[in-house]
């Protein structure tokens, strides 16, 4: 059929309804560049316009049966179709980024729970290490760990040498090592 009788738009869409490729190709040509700059300005990307103007034409393609136009309306019912792929696929993504964001929250979450479960179980083992460390040892590593006192404070106070607290000191850390390192 000669292109020349497709500028009769209602031909035009009665041979697009019948699946006339020919026809097709010759919307294509006269819409798609037309369509393309359209979504650029409507999308801010020339990337996007093109999917969608692709998608567009997809549509019109796959519905092409069902296809109803009011008279001179084709070029407005396609630039229709494809605002309207733009919003979908818009509200697509927003869909996907605040599942995202939830799934991102919940994993934080689920992170931070088990941090703190974590933190109260090791601080549980190794308040029970501490209480199981010599009576001297404990009550000068207490002193010095728990209550911040100074060597020279705990050596006064208990009535020991400043080299007796150092001596309890080491000595109570090396057995929390040793016995805290399969922990951590």
């Amino acid at each position: 059929m000669d292109q020349k009788k497709y500028r009769d738009e209602h031909l035009l869409v009665e041979q697009l309804k019948e699946g006339c490729q020919e026809a097709y190709g010759y919307l294509f040509g006269i819409y798609h560049r037309e369509l393309c700059n359209y979504m650029t300005v409507v999308s801010g990307s020339t990337r996007v316009a093109e999917d969608i103007a692709q998608q567009t034409f997809i549509r019109l393609w796959d519905n092409r049966e069902r296809l109803v136009v009011q008279e001179n309306k084709l070029k407005h019912y396609i630039f229709k179709i494809a605002y309207h792929l733009f919003i979908d696929s818009k509200r697509k993504k927003k869909k996907e980024f605040e599942l995202l964001e939830s799934l991102k929250q919940e994993a934080y979450l689920e992170v931070a729970d088990a941090d703190a479960s974590l933190f109260e179980e090791r601080l549980k083992r190794v308040e029970t290490e501490i209480e199981n460390l010599p009576e001297q040892c404990k009550r000068v590593f207490i002193m010095s760990k728990k209550e911040g006192l100074k060597y020279q404070e705990i050596s006064e106070r208990l009535h020991i040498s400043i080299k007796t607290v150092e001596v309890h000191i080491g000595k109570a850390l090396k057995r929390l090592r040793a016995q805290l390192t399969i922990f951590f």
